[in-house]
């Protein structure tokens, strides 16, 4: 059985998401900090409060591909 410490660490993905009403994509960062929560980083602009949001918590992702498949499905649920 494979030791949680020995195996990969996962690699941040960046992603492209297309918002209505703007003509370039916004693209989201997912990754884990250091606590192992998957997080989601605005990294083209300030979103305040929401520039980076804990997928663990809001969604309870447990690998950067759950948080990213959050990432999308939220996105295309609220139509931004």
């Amino acid at each position: 059985m494979a030791d949680k410490k020995t195996s990969k660490p996962e690699k941040p993905v960046t992603i492209g998401i297309k918002v209505p009403g703007k003509k370039v994509r916004e693209s989201h960062k997912v990754s884990k900090n250091k606590k192992g929560e998957v997080i989601v980083d605005h990294t083209n602009t300030n979103k305040g409060k929401w520039d980076k949001i804990n997928l663990t918590k809001k969604a309870g992702a447990k690998t950067v591909k759950q948080g990213v498949k959050a990432v999308k499905q939220y996105h295309r649920n609220q139509g931004r």
